[in-house]
């Protein structure tokens, strides 16, 4: 969707100088980061397939093969996951583009790297495309985030072109093509200028000297090297550090006083993981109020006793799971899955004719107890967490539609674009309410809660949507809200209380697609139901809310 970024071209062509060089033109130090001269076309469409991507000869680019692309609406093309993650030794990217039209037309280049967390946090770079052929080299060191900070060029996630809303024009690529050695001299490059937001553009166009300042037109310039710091809260780390954990040398249930003891002396994930982090004084999101409103401002709050778990000793043996849903997006094993492992819901299955089911029948995956079937194994000594989708027992072994292992003592993510065992390609573990910390009077962590219609994109930390609308009222997989600071407590039971005080200061995560405003929680039978206080907390008591303005993802 184009912006107000765009109003940025009439200054951003003196970073565009039209080069005499053809497609397979890449000089010494460069590397391509895609070549339909080679038959290589980018790995993604912002609509799915919608765009049509194919490689075929433009004599007008020269005699190598081009990429044809025809662009569905607004759509993009890119590379979900960049070929070429490190763009700091290179000084520029070269390409050319054909627009067969009379008109001219509008492009946005994209850049999605390690802090990028929204969309005020990535590159946005405008490009007028005159009709005909354009020899398009754009500075990188001229990149910028939307709101001024550098960005991180040396962890590149993805890139992407899109074109202007509502659009569909038919374009062709070169070869993209990232290049290591000086700009030729008629090229006027950009810097910043310290601790101001400002760049420099020096250089020649032409027999034109080129001298001027950039500022950001959004207001006032952001220094690029701002950075807010956001931590959890400290007296949760102490907490948890002066606690004594036991040794594991068995397989133990999450409902058990063994378990809670474990928890309580168990650090899931560093101080500044987002799971970990304080949002009582966040900024509240500009689509908050369209957020609640497409969830349902009405539909009330409730828990969902759902996501069990086992934990296993260091010594667990590992076995082989089949993967056959999701494979590409799944880690390989083999995994330390007990014998007792229990399946989402256990041991809260309801009864069938007359008769509770074993752990043993709903393992065998009976089509009476299908659904999601997530699956949770936790080895606190290891720091690991494995997370299974539709699990299940076969005559052959375990098998699964996806697996997921996560270092709970790192802030890594999920590869971008990847699922989990979630929609949202987060983990699911450490945001199910528990019984050990409602009855410590307190829950020091962001939650787990789903909706039944989102947005066909994400936000950090999620890497993958689960959605189909393009409506910018729809929230994202990933998206946080809180509960607002006014809402008045008292009147709840304190197991209710702790788990609305968390909410206020912690907040909760769309991590899937399902029942509106639903939380996860252990279906552990010492928790009381708590069904009915919940249902007093409706949809409008809720607001979303955002990182600071200076705020970069933990690494």
């Amino acid at each position: 969707m184009f912006t107000r970024q765009f109003l940025n071209a009439t200054l951003f062509p003196l970073l565009l100088v039209s080069y005499a060089y053809g497609q397979e033109s890449a000089r010494p130090g460069s590397v391509p980061l895609v070549s339909p001269s080679k038959g290589q076309i980018p790995n993604d469409t912002g609509s799915d397939g919608q765009s049509k991507l194919t490689i075929e000869k433009q004599a007008e680019l020269g005699p190598s093969p081009a990429l044809k692309v025809v662009f569905a609406p607004g759509d993009s093309f890119g590379d979900r996951s960049s070929r070429v993650k490190n763009w700091k030794p290179y000084a520029r990217l070269r390409l050319d583009i054909l627009n067969p039209a009379s008109d001219t037309v509008n492009l946005e280049f994209n850049v999605n790297h390690k802090r990028t967390y929204n969309y005020q946090t990535r590159t946005v770079y405008p490009i007028k495309l005159k009709p005909g052929r354009n020899a398009v080299s754009i500075d990188l060191v001229s990149l910028v985030n939307v709101n001024g900070t550098s960005p991180d060029l040396a962890n590149v996630i993805k890139w992407y072109f899109n074109c202007e809303e509502g659009k569909t024009p038919t374009l062709f690529f070169s070869d993209i093509v990232l290049e290591s050695d000086e700009p030729p001299e008629a090229t006027a490059g950009a810097r910043p200028v310290a601790s101001s937001g400002r760049f420099r553009v020096q250089g020649k166009i032409g027999d034109a000297k080129v001298d001027l300042t950039v500022e950001p037109i959004d207001g006032p310039p952001v220094a690029a090297a701002t950075r807010v710091t956001v931590t959890g809260d400290p007296a949760r780390l102490a907490r948890i550090r002066a606690a004594k954990m036991p040794t594991i040398n068995k397989v133990v249930s999450f409902d058990t006083p063994e378990a809670d003891a474990i928890l309580s002396a168990m650090e899931i994930y560093p101080p500044d993981n987002p799971w970990n982090l304080v949002v009582s004084d966040w900024p509240v999101h500009p689509s908050s109020k369209a957020f609640v409103a497409s969830i349902g401002e009405a539909k009330v709050l409730r828990a969902n006793r759902d996501m069990c778990f086992v934990i296993v000793p260091p010594n667990q043996p590992k076995v082989d799971v089949k993967l056959v849903g999701y494979p590409g997006e799944s880690d390989r094993g083999p995994f330390p899955v007990p014998d007792s492992l229990p399946i989402e819901g256990w041991p809260e299955w309801p009864s069938k004719d007359g008769k509770k089911p074993t752990l043993a029948d709903v393992q065998r995956r009976p089509p009476e107890y299908d659904g999601d079937r997530h699956a949770i194994i936790v080895d606190p000594t290891a720091g690991k967490l494995y997370e299974f989708f539709v699990m299940g027992k076969t005559a052959n072994g375990w098998a699964a539609d996806q697996s997921s292992v996560f270092d709970l003592k790192s802030n890594r993510l999920r590869p971008d674009g990847w699922t989990s065992a979630d929609a949202a390609g987060l983990p699911i573990f450490p945001a199910v309410i528990r019984f050990d910390e409602l009855q410590r009077g307190e829950i020091e962590h962001a939650m787990r809660f789903t909706i039944r219609r989102s947005r066909k994109a994400y936000v950090y930390p999620a890497t993958h949507h689960a959605g189909h609308g393009t409506d910018e009222s729809l929230p994202r997989m990933g998206e946080r809200f809180r509960l607002r600071k006014d809402f008045d407590i008292s009147g709840f039971s304190p197991t209710v209380q702790t788990i609305l005080k968390g909410l206020k200061k912690y907040g909760m995560f769309v991590a899937d697609n399902g029942l509106e405003w639903s939380l996860s929680m252990a279906p552990d039978s010492r928790i009381p139901d708590i069904h009915d206080e919940l249902r007093k907390v409706k949809g409008a008591d809720f607001e979303a809310v955002e990182p600071p303005p200076g705020y970069q993802p933990a690494e």
